[in-house]
């Protein structure tokens, strides 16, 4: 006995550290719990060492084990149970205040009240009725008892026989005598009791009073083992009955329930926020970093009556598991093993696997993430570097190579490399989308795409406005809309779609989100807002004033057509853009990255590469075209005493030569004559070569008319061309209508 005394006070020792040591609900790393882990196995095998010796032990309640076990934890779960004893107090209270002689001296009677208790609640282990002494009959103690057997009867027996409770060992008893007459002076119900006169009438009501307790009023003891009694680990609650004589109330005996902590359940997982202290929590063996610690309720008051389950973002190593955890008693006895020094699996095992990089919960190593198809990204980058590098250094070269060249002067090269500028921006969202999206890209991709349209197609726009402005005017006077004027109107357009994109990058910048793609796989993107959809409203306008400005230059004259091919572009852009912005809508969710980028790649080839085509195609043939022409292998220049031209050859050169003061050039009126009649003309100096004079298009009209004059004459001197006469004579009355309109054209062509 003496020996079971010190292994508790041992163990109230280590409670009490354990106790100071246990921090209120914040989780702790392995290191730090090492000492608490180990207080807490000594504190449970010491139960369990006492409940397996209980055979040997003295009768009694002195084996208990101390504060902070049950104290503030596990009570608020047996609160209903207490509340039976409070009621059965209460019921004895008015009994032995009525004294009914027949009733308060049948022990039988307090025998079975014990019983139905019992009885009537699954959740007790016991229930009494214990009296003070020399307060029942003449029996120095009383105390009717009812428990469960381990067979599932219930035994029925007076407790006093087995050992003396009124000590201060009985904490149960004792604490609740102590405070028994502060009690006396609590809540007194007063009502009235009508009893029963004859078989036809009731007497006269009487008064009737009685002192009540509550829950409140009673008493939990700290856990102890009930030696003599059940024999087992319990706590017990107990409240106050009252006796009454001389018009008071006094402490007479306590209606108690016990509870077997076999069903109080050891939480060792960490303490939640708002729950009561535990002296048990953190005590647990999950491993931390990979598992958290999930309690059972149930299993009683025992080590391990908790699982180890994954924590979010790992997963089960065995995934075919119908129970993907690790249980709690497996966890403690390889960790006691491991403490022992034996061989054990507790280092190598009970740890889950992380899952699979952006998945937030997962049940294998499936990806959650989709995985971009980088090969085809790779040949869609590698196919626009090659496109961009070759394209835009060759046409830019181009452009300052031939600039002095008449069909590129005709369509400012100023404007031409700007468009390239243009291009070149567009072309950068496919080479900035190639990676996963980020802020920074997200952010770029809006400034390449806003800017890079902004310039191009402003500056295509404002060439095609330049000639919708001349062919329009109806006066004499020449309108001069310079390359410097229309750079200062690009200038604003771009500053307007700056403006937009600098604003929203500011106030609400671009971000990246995560969407569903194709088999519920995560990909990350950046998603349209009404900041890209007011941009592609913005460019719409544009394309829309582009495409009223190719309607209305449709019939001007064009020396090189490039109205024409303009209008294509803006045509296409138009188009493709609407395509393009409604499929991108679909293509959000579900989200598809590799179709994406492909979609991007595309539209820049079919709007970009496709303007710059239209754009310059047409030009490098020209000048290919006459570069190897025989007859520009010369001198470079065509003079009045060189062999007759060809209709091809004078076409061609027009496109490549610009007159100089002084040169005679043979036009195409001259051309369509000798190819059509055949007739020898005389070329001789033209009155402007004659005279130093500059030519203007004053000065060939006057050629092409007196040209036209001689024609006429040498058709009337008998030869038989009655056809070429007819169409001579025809040009000459147009030729006379047409000189002030010539003006008109003139500036019309030159301006392109």
């Amino acid at each position: 006995m003496r020996g079971v005394i010190v292994l508790v006070s041992t163990a109230l020792l280590l409670l009490q550290s354990a106790g100071a040591a246990v921090s209120d609900g914040e989780p702790r790393n392995r290191s730090s719990i090492s000492p608490d882990v180990d207080i807490v196995d000594r504190f449970l095998q010491y139960v369990e060492d006492v409940e397996r010796n209980k055979d040997n032990c003295s009768a009694g309640t002195s084996l208990n084990l101390g504060e902070g076990v049950v104290l503030d934890y596990g009570r608020k779960r047996f609160q209903p149970q207490a509340m039976v004893a409070v009621n059965r107090a209460n019921f004895l209270t008015r009994l032995w205040k009525d004294n009914i002689p027949n009733i308060v001296d049948s022990e039988g009677f307090f025998f079975e009240a014990v019983r139905s208790m019992v009885e009537a609640d699954g959740a007790l282990f016991g229930a009494g009725n214990c009296y003070a002494e020399w307060e029942f009959r003449d029996h120095r103690l009383f105390c009717p008892y009812a428990y469960r057997t381990e067979d599932g009867r219930i035994n029925v027996k007076d407790l006093s026989v087995e050992y003396d409770y009124t000590g201060k060992e009985s904490e149960w008893f004792y604490e609740v005598r102590k405070n028994a007459m502060e009690r006396s002076r609590g809540n007194v119900t007063i009502g009235l009791f009508t009893q029963r006169y004859n078989t036809t009438a009731h007497a006269e009501p009487i008064e009737d009073s009685s002192l009540l307790v509550s829950y409140e009023d009673g008493h939990w003891s700290l856990p102890y083992f009930d030696c003599g009694g059940g024999n087992i680990w319990m706590m017990t609650f107990t409240v106050p009955v009252f006796g009454y004589r001389d018009d008071s109330y006094y402490f007479k005996a306590t209606s108690g329930i016990d509870i077997d902590l076999r069903q109080v359940d050891v939480n060792q997982c960490a303490d939640m926020s708002g729950e009561e202290r535990n002296v048990f929590a953190n005590s647990h063996k999950c491993k931390r970093d990979t598992t958290k610690c999930v309690p059972i309720s149930g299993l009683g008051f025992k080590v391990g009556s908790y699982r180890c389950k994954c924590k979010k973002g790992f997963f089960f190593p065995d995934t075919t598991s119908s129970t993907p955890h690790y249980n709690g008693t497996d966890v403690e006895q390889h960790y006691k093993r491991k403490r022992s020094g034996v061989i054990n699996d507790y280092d190598k095992s009970f740890s889950c696997l992380r899952c699979s990089p952006g998945c937030d919960e997962c049940i294998d190593d499936r990806p959650c993430i989709l995985e971009w198809d980088w090969t085809l990204r790779t040949g869609v980058l590698g196919a626009q570097v090659l496109i961009v590098g070759l394209i835009i250094p060759v046409l830019l070269t181009f452009t300052f190579k031939y600039a002095d060249v008449k069909v590129l002067k005709a369509a400012s090269p100023v404007l031409l490399r700007l468009v390239l500028l243009g291009a070149l921006l567009l072309y950068c969202p496919v080479l900035v989308a190639y990676s996963p999206p980020t802020v920074i890209t997200c952010t770029l991709k809006s400034w390449f795409r806003e800017v890079g349209f902004a310039v191009a197609y402003g500056a295509l726009l404002l060439k095609t406005w330049r000639i919708s402005v001349v062919f329009r005017v109806k006066s004499a006077a020449p309108v001069r809309i310079t390359d410097q004027d229309l750079m200062k109107y690009l200038l604003g357009i771009v500053l307007i779609f700056s403006a937009h994109v600098a604003v929203r990058t500011i106030v609400d910048p671009p971000r990246v989100v995560t969407n569903r793609a194709r088999g519920e796989l995560k990909t990350v993107q950046c998603p349209s807002n009404w900041w890209d959809h007011s941009a592609a409203i913005g460019e719409l306008l544009l394309l829309v004033w582009g495409i009223r400005l190719c309607w209305v230059v449709r019939k001007a004259p064009s020396e090189f057509n490039e109205s024409k091919f303009i209008t294509w572009a803006i045509y296409n852009e138009t188009l493709l853009s609407v395509f393009l912005n409604i499929a991108m809508i679909f293509l959000q969710d579900p989200a598809d990255p590799d179709v994406q980028y492909v979609l991007l790649f595309a539209h820049s080839q079919l709007t970009a590469t496709m303007m710059l085509g239209l754009l310059f195609g047409s030009k490098v043939y020209m000048i290919y075209k006459c570069k190897r022409s025989k007859d520009l292998t010369q001198t470079g220049t065509t003079t009045t005493t060189q062999p007759k031209s060809t209709p091809a050859s004078s076409a061609s050169g027009k496109f490549l030569l610009t007159k100089k003061p002084g040169q005679q050039l043979q036009t195409p009126i001259e051309d369509w004559i000798l190819a059509d009649s055949q007739i020898p003309l005389n070329t001789g100096p033209s009155p402007a070569a004659a005279d130093n004079r500059p030519v203007t298009i004053e000065v060939e009209v006057e050629q092409i008319e007196k040209l036209l004059q001689d024609v006429k004459e040498r058709c009337r001197s008998g030869l038989d061309k009655d056809d070429i006469l007819r169409k001579v004579e025809a040009m000459l009355d147009a030729g006379g209508s047409a000189q002030e309109p010539s003006h008109m054209n003139n500036g019309v062509q030159s301006t392109a």
